[in-house]
């Protein structure tokens, strides 16, 4: 079988890629999916009778953007309110993914966003979350975003802007350290410019959590970051057939 003919078996069997997002609120999820997704229109959730759902955060209601339908996204607010039920709501859907026999209603990866902020850098339930046994084998990917915040809120006036730029990344690594140490932690993290938006940094360096760029320019730099939260996703999978389809989409992506 040639390679044509095996990637487009690959692509009659896995249609859809099916994430589920979670993050506190302003956590620049919304941005993230637009990038990812190659795409300015706004998400909209329909209810069965066709009425708009924008704004309601409702796990069980799937949405995708027409600019690449292959990925299926699924929306979980936080749990920055301290709410059990909310955590509870998100491991049962979790748990019901698992229980599907079609591939195509099958949960393939979590994406947990973090927008980092130094006085509440990782809630309680937050690491409840990383601590609990989840159902299924979609891999967790920590997604660091707004890094440009971050900077700002540890800026030092007696430094210059690639030494704050530097002491930043370091008190990241610091505070995230807890996370990647939990019983299940996330199988991979990226970590994404993009608070402010009037900034235009470049992609200065690459650490564990990758590399940096603003989430809201259309740059290499912005387009390389996005591939490789795909790559990094891909990598993740259990499933050989899931993560060669992922890197498949991931390499027809091109940023207008």
């Amino acid at each position: 079988m040639s390679d044509i003919e095996a990637a487009s078996k690959l692509r009659d069997k896995y249609t859809h890629f099916r994430i589920l997002v979670i993050g506190r609120a302003n956590a620049g999820k919304t941005t993230l999916l637009k990038r990812v997704c190659n795409t300015t229109e706004e998400p909209c959730i329909y209810d069965d009778e066709g009425k708009n759902l924008r704004g309601i955060h409702d796990i069980n209601r799937p949405f995708s953007f027409a600019s690449n339908p292959k990925f299926i996204f699924h929306d979980s607010p936080g749990f920055e309110a301290g709410d059990e039920a909310q955590l509870k709501t998100v491991q049962e859907f979790i748990k019901k993914c698992a229980k599907a026999t079609e591939v195509h209603d099958q949960l393939h990866a979590i994406w947990f966003c973090f927008a980092p902020d130094v006085s509440r850098f990782l809630l309680n339930l937050e690491m409840d979350f990383f601590n609990q046994e989840r159902a299924g084998k979609a891999p967790a990917i920590a997604v660091f975003t707004k890094f440009d915040d971050f900077t700002n809120q540890v800026f030092d006036i007696d430094l210059d802007d690639d030494e704050n730029h530097a002491a930043a990344e370091r008190k990241l690594a610091e505070l995230q350290a807890p996370l990647f140490k939990c019983k299940f932690p996330p199988r991979a993290g990226v970590c994404l410019e993009g608070a402010a938006y009037h900034m235009n940094l470049t992609q200065v360096s690459d650490t564990e959590t990758g590399a940096y760029s603003d989430m809201h320019v259309n740059d290499g730099a912005h387009q390389e970051q996005v591939k490789e939260l795909i790559e990094k996703t891909a990598g993740s999978l259990n499933n050989l057939a899931l993560e060669l389809f992922v890197k498949m989409d991931a390499s027809e992506f091109k940023l207008q």
